[in-house]
């Protein structure tokens, strides 16, 4: 079940987000890693539809860059372009000061 995320960008406009079925099991491998804690809350209210506040979207961009840069320094394979768009989203919202909606598929 994936999520889909928007925030307001201007009167009519929304920048929208995702987080796709496949990129679930990637994010789950830092669950309950205490580095990780929004990261952690993100994953364990998926299918809540939880609003995110720009603090918190703040915080799971930089957890997202942490997250990348550890999984790079292991050289494993992951979903860069997925885990890009996804800390680029957030970053906007956070910049932006937006709280992003949701809503599961």
């Amino acid at each position: 079940m994936a999520l889909n995320m928007y925030f307001k960008n201007g009167i009519i406009r929304k920048t929208r987000g995702h987080i796709s079925d496949d990129l679930i099991p990637t994010l789950y491998q830092v669950h309950d890693n205490g580095s990780y804690p929004q990261l952690t809350w993100l994953i364990d209210s998926l299918y809540d539809n939880p609003e995110i506040q720009p603090d918190i979207a703040k915080a799971l961009a930089e957890e997202l860059e942490a997250f990348e840069t550890l999984i790079l320094s292991m050289q494993l394979p992951f979903p860069r372009i997925p885990l890009h768009k996804l800390h680029t989203f957030f970053m906007q919202a956070a910049s932006n000061q937006q709280v992003i909606y949701t809503r599961s598929d």
